[in-house]
C-alpha cells in the first residue's frame, strides 16, 4: 500500500471517530444531552438533543458582558459561563447590538425587543412557544424561568408551515438561502437544537424540524452568527462575535454558580 493511500485510510478513519464520539460526554448527561448528525428532508443537520424530562438539565441563556447593545466573542461568552452546550440565541441588529426579541434569563427581564416567537421554559423544564398578539406587546413572562424570543416559526401543531411576513420579519438576509439553526420540541418533550451549514431556505428548515419529529419549532439566528457548542468542543464557530446565546447545563449547581455572569446585574430588571 502507498503511503498516501495508507494517509487516505488514517485520515478517513480519524474522522469516523471524530463523528463517532461527538456525543460521548460526562457520565452524568450522556443520556440527557447530547449530540448526533443526521440527515432530514434532504438536509444535513447537527441535532442537539436535551431531555426535559431529566430534573438536572437547565435550560438558559445568556447576554454579551455588558448587556444590551454590546458583543462578545462566542468562546469568551462560554468560557465565563461553562455550559454543556451552547448555541447561538436571536437576531441583532449588527449597528446597534440590540437583540430582536425579548430575552428573560432567570425569571427576570434582560432584554426588552419586542419582535418573535417565545421559547420558553419554566424552572421545572415545562417548554412552550409562545406567540405575541403583536410586535412590541408588552408581555408578562412571569411563569417562565427563561425566554428567547426569534423567528419566524417553522412548525405548529406538527405541520410546517412559514408565514415570516405575517410575523413581521422581511430581511433578505432571512428569506433567502443560508446556514440555519432552529430550534423545536418533540411530543416526548425532547428539546432540540438543530443547525446545518447548508444554505438553505427557511421552508426547507422547517421540513427538517418537522421530518426530525418537532411539534413546534421556531427559527433562531444563524448565517455568520451560527455557533455551536457541546462537550468541551466548538463544532461551528461563528464568523463574528454575539450579543445573546442560548445555554444548557447538565447539572443544576454548575448553573447556580455561573448564572451571575449570565446578565451584568443592573441589566437585569425584575420581570412585570
Amino acid at each position: 500500500m502507498t503511503i498516501w493511500k495508507q494517509g487516505r485510510l488514517w485520515a478517513r478513519w480519524a474522522g469516523l471517530c471524530a463523528i463517532s464520539t461527538i456525543g460521548t460526554v460526562r457520565n452524568g448527561e450522556a443520556k440527557s444531552i447530547a449530540v448526533s448528525r443526521t440527515t432530514a428532508a434532504g438536509v444535513p443537520v447537527i441535532v442537539l438533543t436535551v431531555d426535559l424530562g431529566d430534573p438536572r438539565v437547565k435550560v438558559t441563556g445568556m447576554v454579551a458582558r455588558h448587556g444590551s447593545g454590546s458583543q462578545e466573542g462566542f468562546n469568551d461568552m462560554i468560557r465565563r459561563t461553562h455550559p454543556t452546550a451552547a448555541v447561538t440565541g436571536t437576531f441583532f441588529s449588527t449597528r446597534s447590538l440590540i437583540p430582536i426579541g425579548d430575552i428573560v434569563l432567570d425569571g427576570r427581564l434582560a432584554h426588552r425587543g419586542g419582535v418573535g416567537t417565545g421559547l420558553c421554559v419554566t424552572e421545572d423544564n415545562q417548554c412552550e412557544f409562545v406567540q405575541p398578539p403583536y410586535r412590541y406587546c408588552p408581555m408578562d413572562w412571569s411563569r417562565y424561568d427563561f425566554v428567547c424570543c426569534s423567528g419566524p416559526r417553522l412548525v405548529s401543531g406538527g405541520v410546517a408551515s412559514v408565514h415570516p411576513g405575517a410575523e413581521g420579519f422581511h430581511d433578505s438576509h432571512l428569506l433567502g438561502y443560508a446556514p440555519r439553526l432552529a430550534v423545536g420540541i418533540t411530543e416526548n418533550s425532547k428539546l432540540l437544537f438543530v443547525a446545518t451549514r447548508k444554505r438553505i431556505q427557511l421552508g426547507q428548515m422547517a421540513k427538517a424540524m418537522q421530518k426530525l419529529g418537532c411539534i413546534e419549532a421556531i427559527n433562531l439566528d444563524a448565517g455568520s452568527s451560527l455557533g455551536f457548542y457541546h462537550g468541551g468542543k466548538t463544532l461551528i464557530k461563528p464568523g463574528r462575535k454575539l450579543t445573546n446565546l442560548i445555554l444548557i447545563y447538565d447539572d443544576r449547581e454548575r448553573y447556580a454558580r455561573f448564572k451571575s455572569r449570565l446578565a451584568p446585574q443592573p441589566e437585569i430588571a425584575r420581570n412585570p
